[in-house]
Order: C-alpha cells, then structure tokens, then sequence
C-alpha cells in the first residue's frame, strides 16, 4: 500500500475514545456505586436523549456513555464536539510538560457541563444534554491517549500489526489509538494478543445490572479495589485527570523505540499489550468512581 494511501485512510478514519463496551463499564461501575436516588435521578433524565442511533432505545444509566459517539452518525456539519473528546498535549519522556490550551477541549468540556447540572434553573433539555456528555467525557479524559500526542493524533498516525480486532470501522487501518481505545478488551493467551470478549451490539446495549457489561464491571472492581486506587486519595479535577493521563500515554502508552514512519506497523508485543491490559481496566475503574462521586453532588440525598 502506497503512504499516501495510508495517510488518507488515517485522515478519514480517526478512533474515537474507549470503544462502547468501555464506556459502558465507566457506567456500570458508577451505577454500582451510585444510591438508589441518584439511579433513578439519572436514568429519567438521560431517557429523554436523542435515541435515533441507540437502536430506538431509551439511554440508561449504563448506555448513555456512548451516546457522545453515538452522535457521530449525524452530518458532519451537525456534530460540533470532535475537539471536546481529548486535550493535546504532546509525549515528553518525563511527562511533566502538561498543559492545558485554550478550549474547547475536553477539561473545558467537562467544567461547563458541570456548570450546567449545578444550575437548578437551566432547562430539563440542557441538563439532559449535559449529563449525557459529562458521563461520556469522564470516560474519555481516562483514556491515555485523549491527553497525550506524539504528533500523531493521539497515535491514529502510529500504526500497528499483531492484533485482530473483530469490529474496527470499515476502512480503518489498525493504529495504537484503536488499540488503546479497546485494550481492556484484550489480553494475551499463549504469546498472543487476542480479543477476550466482544461488544454487545446495539440493539442488545444492556439495562444496568445485566449481561456481559456488569460482569465485566464486577469483574474490574475485584482485581481493581478502592483501597488500591490510590488516585483518588485527593481531591482532583477535570485538569487533574488530564495530567495523570499525560503521565501515563508520556511513560506507558507508546511502545519503545522510534516512532514508526506512516508506511510502517509495527508488531504489537505481547508484553506491551498485556501492561495496557492492566492500565486500561485500572483507569476505567477509577474513571466510574469519579463519575459515582459527582452525580452524588449533582443528585444530593434529600435529607
């Protein structure tokens, strides 16, 4: 294949955040930690969105994280939030260079619809709106790869061999970014890298507390228990998030060596999809303990 077929395929093909099954862990997970109030507060408000590209389906309280990228089947021109999955900022060996530019990106993303669900008097269809983006953000800024560039995009530019991925979009070439965006999902069983579970189509998105998601969750929680975490000790923000993201797609979410040429695809090692395995499942789960601690702000317990 020429480069600069490879260059256009990149250009028009560009991977979105954790695939749907990521994003419906990070739900998943908050729901598990989430009251019986602040459950039914979310899944009445978020069953109001737009559901045309869900399969005709109410949102849930699990399902509405990947209504952000659900959204990206309408017109180009009707989808105004492509900058708001990710904050660039660029690979350093240290990753201590992070910076914040101006927005819109996604810390700037988070903060105004936290702006939003904080005012009691904004209208029912903006705070719906906005609690559908911010559970979708909240996964995204966990992601390594949505803080971090090595001139790449965010590695949709860094090309990569050795893994099969079962649902890539049509004419998408495998890249590090694709890999990332699913790794939870794979593992590497007798040298190599394999799919380990499969997303649920769409007309079988499941309600919370059922199917292949909230085993999975569960599963995350047990090898990832809160007195492990040791990221949410302190108090952070969306800025916060970003910088440990940074510090991990700095340090941990390249392979290494030189960055490969756009005719080139390195075979993904074994060792290196295994310690993404490790780090994505970590970060998905604190990414749902953080989304359970501000919907239990913005949905106090009445007292």
């Amino acid at each position: 294949m020429k480069k600069t077929t490879l260059a256009l395929i990149l250009i028009t093909a560009t991977a979105h955040a954790w695939d749907a099954g990521g994003h419906m862990l990070v739900g998943q997970i908050a729901w598990e930690l989430s009251s019986p109030r602040v459950r039914a507060a979310v899944d009445e408000i978020v069953g109001t969105l737009d559901n045309r590209y869900n399969g005709g389906q109410a949102y849930n309280f699990t399902t509405v994280s990947c209504w952000m990228d659900d959204l990206r089947s309408l017109p180009k021109k009707e989808y105004p939030w492509s900058t708001w999955h990710y904050v660039d900022s660029e690979k350093t060996d240290d990753g201590k260079n992070f910076k914040v530019p101006e927005g819109p990106n996604i810390v700037w993303a988070i903060g105004e619809n936290l702006k939003t669900l904080r005012n009691k008097q904004a209208p029912a269809d903006e705070r719906a709106k906005a609690l559908g983006m911010l559970f979708h953000w909240v996964g995204d800024i966990h992601q390594p790869l949505h803080a971090t560039t090595w001139n790449d995009r965010g590695g949709n530019g860094y090309l990569i061999s050795g893994v099969h991925f079962s649902d890539l979009m049509p004419g998408m070439v495998p890249n590090l970014h694709t890999f990332w965006d699913k790794s939870f999902r794979f593992d590497v069983r007798e040298g190599a890298v394999v799919e380990l579970w499969a997303n649920p189509k769409i007309g079988a998105r499941p309600k919370p507390g059922e199917g292949i998601i909230t085993e999975e969750a569960r599963e995350l929680m047990k090898r990832f228990p809160r007195a492990t975490l040791t990221e949410l000790a302190q108090p952070g923000d969306a800025e916060a998030w970003a910088r440990e993201s940074h510090l991990i797609g700095c340090k941990s979410a390249y392979p290494p060596g030189p960055h490969p040429d756009n005719t080139e695809a390195p075979r993904l090692a074994p060792e290196f999809a295994h310690a993404a395995y490790d780090i994505s499942g970590r970060r998905i789960v604190i990414a749902g303990h953080r989304m359970a601690a501000l919907l239990a702000e913005i949905f106090p317990e009445k007292k």
